[in-house]
């Protein structure tokens, strides 16, 4: 039993020079101030502007049916005059004309169109974040600062390391 004390002794008299031959040691430090820091931040807003627009567009047919119906009907029209070798020459003649009429019948230019066009805009706004707090503090007659996200009460516990220079 007496092994046991002399062992316990001895191992918290070389723990206790442990810690003091390491030099350090936690201690407490006055809170001085103590800062709210805050950063803006700017938010993109999307919405959407909508508006009426005119165009001009191109107004053809580009089909070719009107072209041949033409050129059939002018095509019969023009083989009931002639004979013939004239009635070839009138036959082709008409289908020629009756494609030329068909073709020149046709709506050709441009015409106002009126479109929805949406584009996408943005506005803006800033909004204030917190960050952390600055703490400015004393501890034996020296006065630090650092930040810190937890708000400290009037005291806070400070690590002293003592170093031989």
């Amino acid at each position: 039993m007496k092994t046991i004390k002399n062992f316990v002794l001895i191992t918290l008299v070389c723990l206790t020079q442990l810690v003091l031959a390491s030099g350090s040691y936690t201690d407490n430090a006055r809170v001085i101030s103590v800062e709210d820091i805050y950063r803006d931040h700017t938010i993109k807003h999307p919405y959407q502007d909508c508006y009426t627009k005119e165009f001009r567009r191109k107004v053809s047919d580009d089909s070719v049916t009107n072209e041949i119906f033409g050129s059939i009907i002018g095509g019969v029209i023009g083989n009931q005059f002639g004979g013939g070798r004239g009635k070839k020459v009138m036959t082709a003649a008409g289908a020629l004309l009756g494609a030329s009429i068909a073709h020149d019948g046709k709506r050709k230019g441009y015409e106002t169109v009126n479109k929805q066009v949406c584009e996408t805009k943005y506005t803006y706004s800033v909004e204030r974040r917190f960050i952390h707090y600055l703490v400015k503090y004393e501890y034996s007659g020296h006065v630090y600062l650092f930040t810190t996200g937890k708000k400290p009460g009037a005291n806070i516990r400070v690590h002293v390391r003592i170093t031989p220079k």
